[in-house]
This record gives C-alpha cells, structure tokens and sequence, in this order.
C-alpha cells in the first residue's frame, strides 16, 4: 500500500536536492539516487510521526520529530515497493522485462557478428578520416534501440577505424554519445517508449490530485486519490506529439551530422585534439588517461561466426513489427459517409477512407515487452540454425552478458521511479506549482527546459530527472494554461541535455570508456556542442510558447 501524501512544503525538495547534490559531489548517480529516497522517509517521518510508529505519548515536539525521522526510515522499502515501475504489472512488462529483453538481444547481436556486420558494412565505404567520421555518427544511428548498448558496442567497435584514419578519440566518443540518448529518446519502441509513458501517467495522476486535470483528459486516470493509476493506452497519442516538440534531440543529432560531414567546425578544443590527430600525434594526448571498458571486452563475437547486417535488421524489424502490430489493432470495417479525414476522440482513432469505408483502432500502446522478447527468441533460434552461434550453452551466454550489461539502466530506472513516488508522496508538485501562479503561459516551456537543463545535469540521469520532473511540470503546465505538448518536450529535452554533457552521466562515461578517451578530455571537447544544441532549443521553447496556444497538438489526443 502506497503511503499517504502529505504536504511537507519547502520540506519535499529536500529528496531532489540530496539526490542532485551527492550525485554531484560523489559523481555517482545511484548513491545520489538512493540516498534521495532515504531522504523522503526522514522528511515523511519526522512531519507524520505517528504514521511511522512512533508511540502516541512522543509523537509532539522536538522529540516526536527526531524520532520520526528516524522510524521515516523503515518506509524506504515501501516507496520503492509502490513506485510505478512496480505498482502496475504494465510498467513490469513494458519496461523491466523489454529492458532485461533488449539487454539479452544485443549480447546475441554482439556474439553471433549481427553488430559486426552492421559496422562492417559502413567502414567498407571509409577511404578517409571524414569517412571514418560518418561512419561512427551513422553507426551510433544504427544501433540506437537503446542508448546503453550505443555506448557499449559503438565504441568499440568503431575505435580500430577512427584509429586508422587518425579521428580523435575525443571525436570518436562525441559521436558516441550524441547518437545515443538522443537518437534513443526518439525511437518510440525502445525501452525509452515504454519508459516515458510512465512518467507522463505519474505527472498526470499528480494533475489529478491537485485538481488541475481537465475535464477533457478525465480518461487519461482512472481512479482518485492515493488509488488513482494513469490509463496507459491513451498516453501514446500525448506522447508522440513530444516527438516533435522535443527539440533538443533533434539539434543535438543535426549537429553531429554536420560535424560529421565537416559542415560544422571542430569547437575550441576539439580542434586541438583533431589537429594533433591528424599530424600523427596520437588519436590521444600523452598527457591523457584514457577509458577502455572492461565491460566491453567481454563482448566478443564468435570466431566462427559470419558477421552480416541483416542480421541485426532482422529481429530488430520483428521487434517493431510485433510493437506497432500490438499497438493499431483495427477492428473490422464499417460503413460510413465518403471523406478523407482522421478523426479523434479520447477513446481512440478513425481512419476514414475516400470509398466510404472506416476502419476504427483503439491506441493499447506499445506491448514492448512482448515485442523485445519476440525479437529475442527470433534471434537466438536464427543464430543458432545459422551457425553464428555455436551452442545453446553459448548463446545462454551471450543472453547473460546482456542482462549484465543494461542491469545498471534497470537500477537507475528503479531508483528513479523511487524517487518520483517520493517526491510526489511529499507533495512537491503543489509546493512547486505555487510559485507558478500567475506565471505567464508563454515562459513555461522555457523555463521548465532551463530547471530540467540544470538538474539532470547536476544528477547525470535523464530518467532520475524526470521522476522529479514529469510530477511538477505536468500541473504547472495545466495551472498556467501553458501547451502541454511543448512543456513535456521541454523536460524531455532538458533530461537529454544531461544526460548528453554531464560529467557524472552513466551514458557520458561509457562513451569515454568505450571509445578510449580520457573521461574530462571528452567532456570538456562536447560540452561547446551540448551547450549550442541548448541555446538554440531555449530559443525554440520560447518562440513557440509565444506562438502556440494552449490546444495547439500535431497529432489528436
């Protein structure tokens, strides 16, 4: 049972600042992250003492509240236990068990030579270093179901022919990480779907509490109060139109294609480390420490095994397939007057056709894990009736290094989803909300961009910032009558943003690990760019917020 909301004021930012603070200070995400947690049972503890057991004759006074504090800790496991990750089976299927899936799919990839292929094919057409270059950036491209992987496997693989031709490792590892949450944010049927759909349910349960939810998005939660739950189906709609407000990502991944086709110049210090490349001075400094993830050298392909891109096409074509088949279910056609329109309504689509003819589907949302386990077992039965993969105990193997390699995404996903429901059970949103009051509409966006901005790059963590996001942002937006679209691609972005530049960013490291750079060279060489690919959506949030009326949306819900 979910404990019961209370309203700690200044009191319920303490979770977010402790879990922003020792991320920083630690420069680890997952101790600022638990540490968060443990905060919220203090707070909730010491404002409720009787809640946690504190006996009725100490419950006053100095005493009542150090004891409650103290007693506040034993809620930790239960803020855990009743965030949303595992309060609905639907987050457990979609979420958990696609990632756990996707994890296991690319360790089959990497053994049987699937990955392999994928890169062979891009670096046969590498003659030069600015081949070299596009290469990397359209490989990131290529494997960007998952930005955990994209570090992982690009990397490394795409080292020995940056190294070739002289590309920094500097460079390699900026193409590393801008094609990997940003790319991973857009792809929809990748675990970042799944994910992103649970954090607008959890902001919009949070509306609901405050009594800012319209009436018109009524059917976007089902329940009230403490046993109120988001109604997963109707989100997609919502969230697809983030597709095109969240701009960050798209200016990130159009920057690194220009800098990739030498349009765009190599900023301040990149210059220097490509310059000393290209005289032959080493793809590193002497000065540099580089990473080389042990992680990845586990990662092997099999010797005997036939590397080939379309078997990474395969299952990753079956896995979509399987995504959107489960997701526009259409129904048997009926009869109705000739036009050429698509209508909406909150209980999902119409597709009307020019021959008189409608086909009506509802939105289930993307059964992900059902798609990821299907791609999967395709996968692991194809690979071993080619060869590629030797035995059943091996490709076990492969399945395990991959469950291995995204265990950390699933605890951070874990941790973040804790601190959501622990934020949200302080009562931040009302807290926060307030200071909106009165606020005009057309600095919303801008402004929840900026706070995001700053926070997932204080934490490093995209989805930890969005569990203390997504519960703010979504009332404020209602309370100020702000577009919603728009100010849910503005924590989107300011989350990628980052996760994309953040020292202490799990993704930021792994691409300096798998790349073999030094860790702050490769920092300091891609923040100019973070930081241009930010301006420019700051601009794009304020400009649109002053031109987008509140029921402005690309596409119905």
């Amino acid at each position: 049972m979910a404990l019961e909301s209370i309203d700690a004021g200044v009191w319920s930012l303490v979770p977010a600042l402790v879990a922003i603070g020792l991320a920083w200070y630690t420069r680890d995400a997952l101790i600022g992250l638990f540490l968060g947690v443990a905060s919220a049972g203090v707070v909730y503890g010491a404002f409720v003492p009787g809640a946690v057991g504190v006996p009725a004759g100490s419950q006053t006074g100095p005493v009542g509240i150090a004891l409650g504090a103290i007693f506040g800790l034993k809620t930790v496991p239960q803020l855990v236990a009743t965030a949303p990750l595992f309060s609905d089976s639907w987050y457990v299927e979609n979420v958990l068990l696609a990632i756990f899936a996707i994890g296991g799919l690319i360790g089959l990839m990497i053994r049987a030579g699937a990955i392999q292929g994928v890169l062979e094919a891009l670096a046969e057409r590498a003659d030069s270093p600015a081949d070299a270059e596009k290469a990397a950036f359209l490989a990131g491209i290529a494997v960007h179901i998952d930005d955990y992987f994209n570090c992982l496997v690009v990397g490394s693989m795409m080292r020995p022919l940056t190294d070739r031709y002289d590309v920094s490792r500097a460079k390699l590892a900026y193409y590393v990480d801008s094609a990997g949450s940003p790319a991973s944010r857009l792809a929809f049927y990748s675990t970042w779907g799944a994910a992103m759909i649970g954090f607008i349910g959890a902001g919009l349960v949070e509306a609901q509490r405050q009594g800012t939810l319209p009436g018109s998005m009524g059917s976007y939660v089902e329940g009230s109060g403490e046993s109120a739950s988001a109604v997963t189906q109707e989100i997609w709609p919502l969230f697809f139109n983030t597709l095109f407000t969240g701009f960050y990502s798209w200016i990130a991944l159009a920057v690194a294609a220009l800098v990739a086709w030498q349009v765009f110049p190599n900023l301040r210090e990149m210059g220097t480390e490509e310059r000393r490349a290209r005289n032959g001075d080493g793809v590193v400094g002497a000065d540099h420490d580089p990473m080389i993830s042990e992680e990845m050298a586990a990662y092997e392909m099999y010797e005997g095994a036939t590397p080939d891109w379309r078997n990474f096409a395969i299952p990753i074509l079956a896995m979509i397939a399987v995504g959107l088949g489960a997701m526009f279910w259409r129904s048997t056609p009926v009869i109705s007057a000739p036009r050429m329109t698509l209508a909406a309504s909150l209980a999902g689509y119409e597709l009307w056709l020019p021959a008189g003819g409608k086909w009506s589907f509802d939105i289930g949302g993307v059964r992900l894990g059902l798609a990821a386990t299907a791609a999967m077992l395709l996968a692991f039965v194809t690979y071993r009736l080619q060869g590629n993969i030797p035995s059943n105990d091996d490709g076990t193997d492969a399945l395990m290094r991959g469950f291995k390699g995204i265990f950390l995404a699933a605890v951070i996903l874990m941790l973040a989803s804790s601190i959501q429901n622990a934020v949200t059970t302080l009562g931040i949103s009302n807290f926060v909300t307030d200071w909106f009051r009165g606020v005009p509409a057309w600095i919303v966006p801008v402004s929840v961009f900026l706070v995001t901005s700053f926070v997932s790059f204080s934490d490093g963590s995209s989805w930890s910032t969005y569990g203390i996001m997504f519960p703010i942002a979504i009332p404020i937006a209602f309370a100020s009558g702000a577009n919603l679209p728009l100010v849910l691609g503005a924590v989107f972005s300011g989350g990628i943003f980052g996760d994309h530049s953040s020292p202490i960013s799990d993704t930021t490291v792994l691409a300096s690990s798998t790349s073999g750079s030094d860790h702050m060279v490769h920092v300091r060489t891609q923040i100019p760019y973070a930081l241009v690919s930010a301006g420019i959506a700051a601009l794009l949030f304020l400009l649109f917020g002053l031109l987008l009326p509140e029921g402005f949306r690309v596409i119905p819900y």
